[in-house]
C-alpha cells in the first residue's frame, strides 16, 4: 500500500506542466496564418513568417550598434524598443511602437507611434484612405472635437477638400501635436477599437511637432461607416473568431514585448 503511494506521488511529481499553446487562426480568403502567444505575435504564409515581433530584435540591435567603434566609450548610452499588439482584423496587424535612449548626442531620443501593417504585402503597403472613402475620414476629422481645436482659419478648415489639406491648416498649439506632417499617420498610424452598429471605431495617433516634446503621441479617434469589403473581417475579429479589436487586446492578453541594450567601456588597445 505504501509502493503504491509513493508510485502515485512520482507519477503526479514527474508529470510535467502543461505548455501553453499559441493561439493561431488562419484568415479566411488568405493563404496568412497567425500565432499569437504573450510573447509573440507572428504571420506565416506558407510556413514562412511575414510578420513578427520577437524576431525584430537583431535588427534593433544592429540599428543601435551600426558604426559604433569599439573603442568608443558608450557607457552612458542606453537603448530600447517596445512593441504592443493593439487590433488585428484580417490580414491588417496594429501595434504601438515605442523608441528611446541616448546614443550621443545633445539630448536623448523618444518616440512612440502606432504602426498598422498589411502582412500580405509590402512594409508601407497598408493605407487607411484605400480602406475607407477619403469623404468619409476628411468628415470625420472635422467633426472630432479635440481636432477643432487646432484649426488656424476656420474658413480654410471648413473648405479642406482632402486630408492632407485640413492637417496641414491645423496648428501644433500647445500640445505641440505633429498634425502638419499627419498625412502618413491618417494612411498607417491606426487601430481599430470597437464597432458601433454599422460603424467601427479608429484610433488615429500622432507624433510630435518640436523636440521639445519628444516622446508625446496624440490620439484622435474617428467613427467611420464600415465600407463592405471590411466588414466581414471587422465582424470575425468583434466576435474573436480571427483576430481581436483594440477594446478586446487586454482580454485576449496580446502580447507586448522590450528590447534593452546598455553601451560599454571603450575596449582597451
Amino acid at each position: 500500500m505504501l509502493m503504491s503511494s509513493v508510485v502515485m506521488a512520482a507519477l503526479f511529481t514527474a508529470a510535467p506542466a502543461p505548455k501553453s499553446q499559441p493561439l493561431t487562426w488562419k484568415v479566411t480568403g488568405t493563404d496568412v496564418t497567425f500565432e499569437m502567444s504573450s510573447k509573440d505575435l507572428r504571420a506565416l504564409r506558407g510556413g514562412k513568417e511575414v510578420f513578427g515581433l520577437q524576431s525584430r530584435k537583431k535588427e534593433f540591435l544592429a540599428s543601435v550598434t551600426e558604426g559604433v567603434d569599439a573603442t568608443r566609450d558608450t557607457s552612458d548610452w542606453e537603448a530600447s524598443q517596445s512593441f504592443t499588439v493593439l487590433s488585428v482584423v484580417g490580414p491588417y496587424v496594429s501595434y504601438e511602437e515605442s523608441n528611446g535612449g541616448y546614443t550621443g548626442g545633445a539630448h536623448p531620443y523618444a518616440s512612440r507611434i502606432y504602426v498598422t501593417r498589411d502582412v500580405t504585402r509590402g512594409k508601407d503597403a497598408f493605407n487607411l484612405l484605400d480602406l475607407f472613402p477619403e469623404k468619409d475620414v476628411l468628415k470625420a476629422l472635422k467633426a472630432d472635437g479635440y481636432v477643432r481645436k487646432f484649426m488656424g482659419d476656420p474658413k480654410a478648415f471648413e473648405a479642406a477638400k482632402t486630408v492632407e489639406a485640413l492637417l496641414q491648416g491645423l496648428e501644433a498649439g500647445e500640445d505641440c501635436v505633429g498634425f502638419e506632417y499627419g498625412l502618413d499617420n491618417v494612411k498607417r498610424s491606426v487601430a481599430f477599437h470597437h464597432v458601433e452598429g454599422d460603424k467601427v471605431a479608429v484610433r488615429i495617433s500622432f507624433g510630435y511637432a518640436a523636440e521639445m516634446c519628444r516622446g508625446n503621441m496624440y490620439v484622435v479617434g474617428v467613427l467611420l461607416p464600415i465600407p463592405a469589403s471590411l466588414k466581414p473581417a471587422l465582424e470575425r475579429a468583434r466576435t474573436r473568431q480571427e483576430g481581436f479589436l483594440m477594446k478586446d487586446a487586454k482580454s485576449v492578453k496580446a502580447p507586448s514585448i522590450q528590447f534593452d541594450w546598455e553601451g560599454h567601456a571603450p575596449d582597451k588597445p
